[in-house]
């Protein structure tokens, strides 16, 4: 595989190496807000242990028999998978068979590119506009081909030890090698989950100061803060009048929404989160139509 093979379809995956940071919310909003535009999107869920297909209502979905493997793999028709939401997105589900799909995968040439091959492409060309990956949550070869599929990645990180360094593993040891062989766009490392302003230092501001002053550049505008803000918090003799709050903040209204089955644009329309992952959907449209 070489660079001037590929281009990026169009689309995104939402991926770390590691669960429980939120890649599902904000694969489901960054989805909602580019079909509320008016765009035909398709949700694709690669995580083996269906969390975006159980938790919007599709348990029948996540255990029947046909799969995302019978078009992975099989050749099948991936727009026969679909489900069509309540709001207006698409849903590629997720399958109790997607660990037997993962080891198929290790046996088939050309493996790394099955997902673009076989399921974005079709559906692109049956007119869908844009793919939104929930990226499975360990590396593996569905990891790799959602990354290699749409070449474009958002990455969430939550304040807890470990963050960073989770991050800087997955730049090395997959994001790197991708971007060598054939091209990846890093769209936004953005903090999530973010509850604390950042007047005081905990593993909140942590977060968002380490992101700021080591990868300013993948920082999206909503979470960008300039580090002489954080030298004058910290300067007895300096006043900050507005303490920044900066990532996409906790909200109940996000959390209940996913609990629900929906994204927060259906929950509450009023959500000051949305804006955010407006932001983000600019990105997404902006790099795919570049």
């Amino acid at each position: 595989m070489s660079a001037e093979e590929f281009e990026g379809l169009p689309g995104v995956a939402v991926s770390l190496l590691k669960g429980g940071v939120g890649k599902s919310t904000i694969a489901l909003n960054i989805a909602d807000r580019l079909a509320s535009r008016g765009h035909e999107t398709v949700l694709i869920d690669l995580d083996k242990d269906g969390h975006m297909t159980t938790q919007l209502g599709y348990d029948d979905a996540y255990d029947r028999e046909a799969n995302l493997g019978d078009a992975l793999i099989d050749g099948g028709d991936p727009s026969e998978l679909l489900i069509e939401t309540d709001f207006g997105v698409h849903l590629l589900p997720s399958s109790n068979d997607l660990e037997n799909v993962e080891t198929r995968l290790k046996d088939e040439r050309f493996a790394d590119v099955k997902l673009r091959r076989n399921v974005i492409e079709p559906l692109i060309d049956d007119g869908y506009d844009y793919v939104v990956i929930d990226a499975a949550g360990g590396r593996g070869k569905l990891s790799d081909n959602a990354l290699i599929a749409v070449q474009r990645v958002i990455i969430p990180l939550i304040p807890r030890a470990g963050s960073i360094n989770g991050l800087n593993k997955m730049i090395r040891r997959q994001i790197s090698p991708i971007r060598e062989n054939i091209g990846l766009d890093i769209l936004a490392v953005t903090p999530n989950m973010i509850r604390e302003t950042m007047g005081q230092h905990n593993e909140h501001r942590t977060l968002v100061e380490n992101l700021n002053r080591e990868f300013s550049s993948f920082v999206p505008e909503y979470a960008r803060i300039e580090p002489e803000i954080f030298d004058a918090l910290d300067d007895p003799d300096q006043r900050v009048d507005d303490i920044p709050k900066p990532g996409i903040r906790e909200r109940t209204a996000i959390s209940r929404a996913f609990k629900q089955g929906m994204p927060v644009s259906d929950f509450d329309e009023d959500c000051d989160q949305i804006p955010n992952f407006d932001h983000l959907a600019d990105m997404v449209e902006e790099h795919s139509n570049a």
